[in-house]
């Protein structure tokens, strides 16, 4: 059978690294391409990818400059650059996959070509540093609509993460990954696109392990600021670039949120916002908008003078 799967390790942190390339080794499928890209850490990681894996097993890129320290959604692209497999997943250097997670994206395959989908996804645990299970995730369905799903992650319904997935190709080419701080929402906005805003194909048979550690970006709280950053990110690219696929009570919802924020946490707030509520909500929403965000930008002009 033709190699279809390419599994794309970015790869800095050595702490759990061997835990990662284990859960790889044991696939009960091996018809996979493992690509690994050494994002310029200090720790080397070939003894441990050759304990695992021959030469001819694994494709190895080391970088000598350090792109996850501006964005990581720059260190998976420059990998993802390279492969050539129809699809691919990422996997983090503390995740692990399931010992069948290979075999069954190949059993889905079928129905993933017959309905034109284009985003995989699995259930997943969150993990400790050593292994215990911190809380399952199952949705219990077969087909996940994915704007309705990133509504319910913005709410806080669902958790989501970017290990668990599993993408064509030819979208990411088409979309690219987006470059939010810490790539920390990049994975919605992924699954978002790179499902061709549809339908995503949920296979509950087998899982991810995703590790939550204070050396994760999940797990440590000094990023907290960072995060929220990235949130407000987030709901501007909402706004601004994905504002017809959603409800408009959800629109209203998020730009109230994106006002807020930005007064509160003294974020940049933009004046092209007022305009999605003129198109949306008419020239009253507007104006009341359009006052909103120059008193904003006033207050911060003052704070910083």
């Amino acid at each position: 059978m033709k190699r279809k799967l390419a599994i794309v390790i970015p790869y800095y942190k050595i702490d759990f690294f061997e835990e990662t390339l284990k859960s790889v080794a044991r696939q009960s499928n091996k018809n996979f391409v493992l690509y690994i890209g050494n994002d310029a850490s200090p720790h080397n990681p070939l003894p441990l990818i050759t304990k695992y894996f021959n030469s001819d097993q694994f494709i190895y890129f080391e970088y000598n400059d350090n792109l996850g320290n501006k964005n990581l959604a720059l260190q998976w692209e420059r990998i993802l650059d390279n492969v050539q497999e129809e699809w691919f997943q990422i996997l983090g250097d503390d995740d692990m996959i399931a010992n069948n997670f290979v075999g069954e994206f190949y059993k889905s395959l079928p129905v993933l070509e017959k309905e034109n989908i284009t985003a995989f996804k699995t259930t997943h645990n969150w993990i400790d540093k050593n292994n215990n299970l911190l809380e399952s995730f199952n949705y219990k369905e077969d087909f996940l609509e994915s704007v309705h799903f990133i509504m319910k992650k913005y709410s806080g319904e669902v958790k989501s993460s970017l290990s668990e997935n599993i993408f064509a190709t030819k979208m990411w080419r088409k979309f690219r990954f987006q470059q939010l701080p810490l790539a920390w929402g990049s994975d919605d906005l992924a699954l978002l696109q790179f499902s061709g805003y549809k339908r995503i194909f949920y296979n509950m048979n087998t899982k991810v392990l995703v590790r939550i550690s204070t050396s994760s970006i999940s797990g440590s709280s000094k990023f907290d600021r960072d995060k929220e950053f990235a949130i407000q990110i987030f709901r501007e690219k909402i706004i601004l670039e994905n504002t017809s696929i959603f409800p408009p009570i959800f629109i209203n919802e998020i730009i109230d949120q994106y006002l807020y924020k930005a007064h509160v946490e003294n974020f940049p707030v933009k004046y092209l916002i007022a305009f999605q509520v003129l198109k949306r909500n008419g020239i009253i929403a507007f104006l009341k908008t359009l006052r909103k965000i120059f008193y904003i930008k006033k207050i911060h002009k003052n704070q910083s003078s």
